[in-house]
C-alpha cells in the first residue's frame, strides 16, 4: 500500500511535493517509490495524505478530463538496451487478420487491425516487469524531461551484462493511433543527453507517412542536426528548438511552449499510456472518487460481478493531524511533518460494510480486508478509468492476489463492446495460463518473455509456434514446450 521505490535519494531539483512525499515515507519508516497512479499525478495541486496498513503516502488527485478522440491505441512498442533487454525487441498489438479475437478495424493502412488485449508469460526474472517499466519510462520522460533536469539520470538503466552495451544509449520507439492518424515516435538517450528523437505521422486520409521532426546529435560538431516540417509543424519552431536542453525531449519541451501540432502525440504518451508496476501499490484511486456521480454505484456493481458482496464502501477525509497514526509518531517527527505539510492536509480513511446476522451493517477498516479484496478494489479505479477514456492500461502481474475467475472477469471486460465501447486496451504480465482459455484471447495476443544464458531478454509471439490444436497453450506452456518457464530441479 505504501510507496516503495527503487531509490531512496533525491537527484537534482525536485518539487516541494516530491520532498514532502520522500520525508513522509521516511518518517513512517516506509521506502519511497512513486506508484503508477501517483507518478502521473504528482504535479497536481490537490492531494490526500493517506493512511493504510500503518503507512503514510500521498495520493494526488487529477482534475483532467478525458483525451478527446475516436481511437487511442498502442500498435507497437520497441526497446533496446534497457535493463535485461539488450538487442532491439518489439512488442506488437497488431492482429494478423480481421478474424482475430478483439481485432479492431482502424481504417489506417499502417495498422489495419489492432488488438484490445495481450498477455505476456515468462519465468521469474525473465524481463516481463522490465517491459512494463520500459513503457513507464517513456511515459515519464515525455511528461517530465522538460521540467526535471535529472530525469535522464533517473531513467537511464542500460543492459549491464555486456561491455558493449553498458554505456551505450537506450532506445525506445512507440507506434500508436490517435484519432485517424498513426504516429511513430522514438528517442535514444543516455544519462547525459538525448542522442536522437523522431516523430512521423501517417494520416488515414492520405495513407502516406510524413515526417514531423527529427533530431540527431553530432559529436564532431557538438550540435544537433534538425529537420522540422514547415507544413505539419507550424509555430515557433526555432524558439522551441532553442529552448530544448540536451537532456530534455523536444516533444516534452515544445508542448510546454504550447506547440499545438504536437498535442495529440504528447497527450497519448503522457496520459493515454497508463502503467501499473505493483498491484499492491496503486493507492486509493478508487476510493478517492467515491463521491463522484455514479462512480460508487459502478464500483459496487463491479465488486458484485466479481462476487465480492459488500453492502457499502465509504471514504472520508480527515485532517492528518487528527489521525491515530500521526499521533503515534514521535513528537520530533510530528513537528517536522507539521512544518512541511500544506495547511489543511487530509488523509483518506476507507471502511467497508457487511450485514451481520441481525441485518445491521457492520463496519470494517479497509486495511483489515483480505489482500485479494484490497487488490481488486484498488484495480477498479484504473480499469474503469481506462474503459471510460479509451486508455492503454499496462499491468505487471495483474493476477496478483486475484482468484483466477476474477482475473478472467477483468480480461472479459476489455473484450466486450458493451463495457469497452472506446476500444481501451489492457496488456498484462501473468503466471496464470488459464486466462488464455477465454474466447477473447487468441494466438496473436499471447507473448513469451525468455531470458537466455547471455542474460538478455527476448520477446517471442506465441503465433510463431506451429501447433495442431487451436487452444494448446496452457498445457504446452506448463510442460515447457514453448520455453519462458523456470528450469526447476526435480
Amino acid at each position: 500500500m505504501a510507496l516503495r521505490p527503487k531509490v531512496n535519494r533525491l537527484h537534482g531539483k525536485r518539487s516541494v511535493k516530491a520532498v514532502v512525499r520522500f520525508l513522509l515515507c521516511r518518517f513512517a519508516n516506509q521506502p519511497f517509490e512513486p506508484t503508477a497512479e501517483t507518478e502521473g499525478l504528482c504535479e497536481r495541486e490537490r492531494f490526500l495524505l493517506c493512511i493504510e496498513n500503518n503507512g503514510l503516502y500521498l495520493q494526488f488527485l487529477s482534475e483532467e478530463g478525458r483525451i478527446t478522440g475516436f481511437s487511442l491505441m498502442l500498435v507497437e512498442f520497441s526497446v533496446q538496451n534497457h535493463r535485461s533487454f539488450r538487442d532491439k525487441q518489439s512488442f506488437l498489438m497488431t492482429a494478423s487478420n480481421s478474424g482475430t479475437p478483439n481485432a479492431v478495424a482502424t481504417g489506417n493502412n499502417g495498422a489495419p487491425y489492432v488488438l484490445q488485449q495481450a498477455c505476456l508469460f515468462g519465468a521469474n526474472g525473465s524481463g516481463k516487469s522490465g517491459l512494463v517499466r520500459s513503457m513507464k519510462t517513456v511515459h515519464s520522460l515525455v511528461r517530465d524531461s522538460f521540467k526535471n533536469e535529472s530525469s535522464l539520470i533517473d531513467e537511464y538503466e542500460p543492459h549491464l551484462f555486456h561491455s558493449k552495451w553498458r554505456n551505450a544509449p537506450t532506445e525506445f520507439e512507440v507506434t500508436f493511433l490517435h484519432d485517424d492518424s498513426l504516429f511513430q515516435y522514438g528517442f535514444a538517450y543516455d544519462a547525459e543527453r538525448i542522442w536522437e528523437e523522431w516523430l512521423f505521422e501517417r494520416p488515414s486520409a492520405t495513407r502516406k507517412q510524413r515526417q514531423i521532426f527529427t533530431r540527431e546529435y553530432d559529436p564532431e560538431s557538438d550540435a544537433y542536426e534538425w529537420e522540422t516540417s514547415t507544413t505539419h509543424l507550424k509555430g515557433e519552431r526555432q524558439s522551441w528548438k532553442a529552448q530544448t536542453r540536451d537532456n530534455a525531449l523536444f516533444l516534452s519541451t515544445a508542448m510546454q511552449l504550447n506547440a499545438e501540432p504536437l498535442k495529440r502525440p504528447f497527450e497519448w504518451l503522457s496520459r493515454g499510456l497508463r502503467t501499473i508496476l505493483d498491484v499492491e501499490s496503486i493507492g486509493p484511486h478508487t476510493a478517492s472518487r467515491l463521491d463522484e456521480d455514479d462512480w460508487k454505484d459502478r464500483v459496487m456493481a463491479f465488486l458484485a460481478d466479481a462476487d465480492l458482496r459488500l453492502e457499502d464502501v465509504e471514504a472520508k477525509e480527515r485532517s492528518i493531524l487528527e489521525t491515530t497514526n500521526f499521533k503515534s509518531l514521535p513528537k520530533k517527527q510530528q513537528k517536522q511533518l507539521k512544518s512541511i505539510l500544506p495547511e489543511g492536509a487530509k488523509t483518506l480513511e476507507v471502511h467497508t460494510y457487511r450485514k451481520d446476522e441481525t441485518g445491521a451493517k457492520a463496519r470494517l477498516d479497509f486495511g483489515d480486508e483480505s489482500t485479494g479484496t484490497r487488490a481488486l478494489f484498488e484495480l477498479i479505479g484504473p480499469i474503469m478509468d481506462s474503459l471510460d477514456n479509451g486508455y492503454t492500461l499496462v499491468v505487471d502481474e495483474l493476477n496478483t492476489h486475484l482468484h483466477p475467475l476474477a482475473f478472467r472477469y477483468i480480461s472479459r471486460l476489455f473484450c466486450s463492446p458493451k463495457s469497452n465501447p472506446d476500444n481501451a486496451q489492457i496488456i498484462f504480465t501473468t503466471h496464470d495460463p488459464t486466462v488464455t482459455e477465454e474466447d477473447c484471447i487468441g494466438r496473436d495476443q499471447i507473448w513469451l518473455v525468455e531470458k537466455g544464458d547471455d542474460l538478455a531478454s527476448r520477446l517471442v509471439p506465441f503465433s510463431d509456434y506451429r501447433t495442431r490444436d487451436e487452444r494448446p497453450f496452457r498445457r504446452g506452456y506448463l510442460q515447457g514446450r514453448f520455453g519462458a518457464v523456470p528450469r526447476v530441479a526435480g
